[in-house]
């Protein structure tokens, strides 16, 4: 498959089925709101993918800073890093997984600091929306599975304490 753009300099190639998690993310926020479903329902499909770029950016970032640049990205259900030398030390793999979570983190905070600052309803209703995305991908990416950044983490945390 070709890139479809370039992101910080990172060809992302784009699949139909990314299409998958903002239409999730657009109907469990359409179920759960009383007012304004149609509205936040469409808003936090959306919004879905700033969490997702956010984390791919961060990754980006992350792998440039410690010598292990990310080759591309592929966003099918869940944006995929793509490297090419994965024949790097645990303190690169660490760093590399470590971006994504860290950006998302920051958003996190970032957008609720933002929330408790502003009066509107619905642009805090928006940022309440986002920031809970960018807190669940930050949470799911923690977790210990080798498919996501918590599991390299930890593997290759273990890997150090050797």
């Amino acid at each position: 498959m070709h890139a479809n753009f370039s992101l910080l300099g990172v060809p992302v190639t784009i699949r139909p089925t990314s299409l998958g998690a903002g239409l999730l993310s657009a109907l469990v926020v359409a179920l759960v709101t009383r007012e304004r479903r149609v509205a936040l329902g469409i808003a936090a499909g959306g919004l879905w993918y700033t969490a997702d770029f956010t984390h791919v950016v961060g990754h980006i970032v992350s792998s440039e800073a410690v010598g292990a640049p990310m080759d591309a990205v592929d966003f099918g259900l869940y944006p995929m890093s793509v490297y090419v030398n994965h024949d790097v030390s645990p303190q690169q793999h660490i760093g590399r997984a470590g971006g994504g979570v860290a950006a998302s983190l920051l958003a996190t905070l970032v957008l609720l600091l933002l929330r408790s600052r502003v009066t509107n309803s619905l642009a805090r209703q928006l940022l309440a929306i986002a920031a809970t995305q960018h807190g669940l991908l930050f949470v799911l990416s923690m977790l210990p599975v080798q498919l996501v950044d918590g599991g390299v983490i930890y593997t290759n945390l273990r890997k150090l304490r050797r």
